[in-house]
């Protein structure tokens, strides 16, 4: 069986000693341990780098989960505005959809060709042409109705 590597930490409150109830290794050469103080409640991240364990453990600031809740909408609310600034950047007009459906509908082009002729993702093409996107402008029948 393998000796602990992991050190005595006390608790910064009350001066007792702290308690490991969870541990992971996620970053590579590094082992994080979670700890609770049984006496006062406080709880503590702390990390120790297997290359140096003489060096002991260093105590990491420890998020509550109403902080990672927090910070998970804060990043939901950036991922959402940028959706929202997304719409007004659109590369292609309507008259481009209008070409891009005669072409791919009457096979004259393939939809990767047809993407980087325009400067837009394959995927941009195929939403196109199944109807995902800009469902609302026509399939010409000809390049005269453009």
């Amino acid at each position: 069986m393998a000796k602990s590597t992991a050190s005595k930490v006390y608790c910064p409150n009350c001066g007792t000693q702290m308690h490991t109830y969870c541990s992971s290794s996620r970053k590579a050469g590094a082992k994080v341990r979670y700890r609770k103080c049984r006496a006062c409640g406080t709880n503590l991240r702390t990390i120790q780098y297997l290359d140096n364990l003489e060096a002991g453990e260093e105590v990491l600031p420890y998020r509550t989960p109403e902080e990672i809740n927090r910070s998970r909408s804060e990043l939901m609310s950036k991922h959402q505005r940028g959706r929202r600034e997304a719409r007004h950047r659109i590369k292609l007009t309507d008259r481009d959809v209008a070409e891009i459906k005669f072409l791919i509908h009457n096979e004259v082009q393939t939809q990767a060709y047809t993407a980087m002729q325009y400067g837009v993702e394959r995927t941009a093409i195929h939403r196109i042409v199944n109807g995902d996107c800009f469902a609302d402008i026509p399939t010409p029948r000809s390049l005269a109705d453009l």
